[in-house]
């Protein structure tokens, strides 16, 4: 499905975005002219004002968050009421949370054997058992102890046992993923639909309308509903101006048959595998995950695919009912949403506790790091535990403003005494937390704002499981061979860089 790039295509996200930036911006001008034409507008501005002041410090949220908002409507009321309207304020329809909300209703306590599964939590989880607990009650996702995780430690191995796996489909496949763009990594993939397609097996996709508005035309997925692939848009990207925009499905979920699934930090386009390199090697990873801890994979993806409109999934229809037992520590793959549509941050929560918890190593990898200081405290504390605590960054950037702001939280948490290191010639973009040789986390969860508060995120939290081994060696492997420890010098920002960061603090955790 190869087909040049037109300029339209390429600039359709800009166009969209600054339609929806003139949308607000009229309506601010619209009401700062009636304001100078009917006194009484400014007074209803005025109280609106007032009480947005008052309903914004009232949150349920945590300060680093009210604070930009604070700051904007006490320095322009009208134009922060106006703002805040138009970007502040997420809600889902009741029927949308409606089905967002199903699968945390339903506990298959019985089914999942639950109680067996936490009594032997009990007797061999170790100290971070209760970061599975916090997810369970949290999420009603259950706790496995009879299923299997492989460890992918990059972009190119995931490619090939993702089209190894659905070559062997026989009923069908779920793909969900924030960026697909046509390219080498698609048409492998692609090719293998068309053939199981034509042998009878369902395709069910969907991806980000914002994550791949420039890489693939506006009509894809009518093209690939043609091929007979049931493909879905999620929150189309409409020139209205809205919040919801700021919502993005930043997961990355593929289910083969409700047996094999696999969750991880790649994406559906040609960087992942180094086919290309904008900006040098690319380093992903993923996990595979096989046996009944599937069945929370195929939740979570009906659960934003029923969101898209259209003929919803009925989970029982994708449950395998008779799943390969293993012996492989504990694992749960889960889900996390935005902030205010759940407000429980669960990704966050699941690191800090981690994070609390190690007392002989941690080690990190994340793209981007804009944290708040519950995060950057806690790994300071951790390191005056006596704890080993290494971060690991890109050395070359994908978003030079985001690099700067990354660089200056690993220079505040380098003065804490964490270690921070940077992936040679390339762009480091995997997920990954590790500790003591007990715990693990691989996803699609950065250490951001945008990760942590705005976004649907997934990750697979692993105990006691085969796959840390992988991982600590992986870990091993890069601090030794592919990267570079990184000083106060490395890090250090340049007068313009501390500009920028000065600026873009302020309003980081809206964005």
């Amino acid at each position: 499905m190869k087909r040049k790039k037109t300029w339209l295509h390429a600039s359709r996200f800009a166009i969209i975005f600054l339609s929806i930036i003139a949308q607000a911006v009229a309506l601010w001008v619209l009401f700062v002219l009636l304001g100078r034409k009917f006194a009484v507008v400014n007074v209803v501005s005025s109280v609106l004002g007032v009480l947005l002041f008052l309903y914004v410090v009232n949150k349920n949220q945590s300060a680093v968050y009210k604070l930009p908002w604070v700051i904007l409507i006490l320095l322009a009321p009208l134009g922060g009421l106006v703002i805040y309207y138009t970007f502040g304020n997420a809600r889902l329809s009741k029927k949308q949370m409606k089905k967002f909300r199903q699968i945390y209703d339903e506990h298959h306590d019985e089914y999942y054997r639950q109680a067996e599964v936490f009594a032997n939590l009990e007797q061999n989880g170790g100290k971070f058992t209760s970061a599975l607990k916090y997810v369970r009650a949290t999420t009603s996702l259950p706790v496995y102890d009879n299923s299997k995780t492989e460890y992918l430690k990059d972009g190119e191995t995931f490619f090939e046992n993702l089209k190894e796996e659905i070559k062997k489909a026989e009923k069908y496949v779920f793909l969900e993923y924030f960026i697909i763009e046509e390219g080498v990594m698609w048409d492998g993939i692609f090719n293998c639909l068309k053939e199981k397609i034509n042998e009878g097996v369902k395709v069910y996709l969907m991806y980000d309308d914002v994550g791949s508005i420039s890489k693939v035309p506006r009509k894809f997925n009518l093209e690939l509903q043609k091929e007979g692939i049931d493909a879905r848009r999620f929150l189309k990207f409409v020139p209205i101006a809205s919040v919801i925009h700021n919502n993005r499905d930043h997961r990355k979920i593929a289910v083969i048959d409700g047996k094999v699934g696999f969750m991880g930090g790649s994406n559906i386009a040609d960087e992942y595998i180094n086919a290309k390199k904008p900006f040098g090697r690319w380093l992903d990873n993923s996990v595979k995950i096989l046996g009944q801890a599937t069945d929370n994979l195929v939740r979570l993806f009906i659960q934003l695919f029923n969101m898209t409109g259209g003929e919803n999934l009925n989970e029982d229809d994708f449950i395998e009912k008779n799943h390969q037992n293993y012996c492989d520590g504990f694992v749960i793959p889960f889900g996390d949403s935005p902030s205010p549509i759940d407000d429980h941050h669960i990704v966050e929560k699941v690191y800090l506790d981690i994070i609390s918890r190690a007392d002989k190593y941690l080690y990190i990898t994340s793209p981007y790091l804009i944290v708040d200081t519950n995060i950057t405290d806690a790994l300071k504390c951790a390191v005056k535990r006596g704890v080993d605590v290494r971060i690991l960054i890109p050395e070359i950037p994908d978003k030079k403003t985001v690099y700067i702001m990354t660089r200056a939280t690993a220079l505040d948490l380098y003065k804490g005494g964490v270690k921070i290191y940077s992936y040679k010639g390339g762009f480091i973009h995997s997920k990954t937390f590790i500790a003591d040789g007990e715990v693990g986390v691989v996803g699609t969860a950065n250490l951001d704002f945008r990760s942590l508060v705005h976004h649907f995120e997934c990750a697979t939290l692993m105990v006691k499981n085969s796959s840390i081994n992988d991982l600590y060696a992986d870990f091993s492997n890069l601090f030794t061979y592919e990267c570079s420890k990184l000083n106060e010098k490395n890090l250090t920002l340049n007068l313009f860089e501390k500009i920028v960061k000065s600026i873009v603090s302020l309003f980081a955790p809206l964005i």
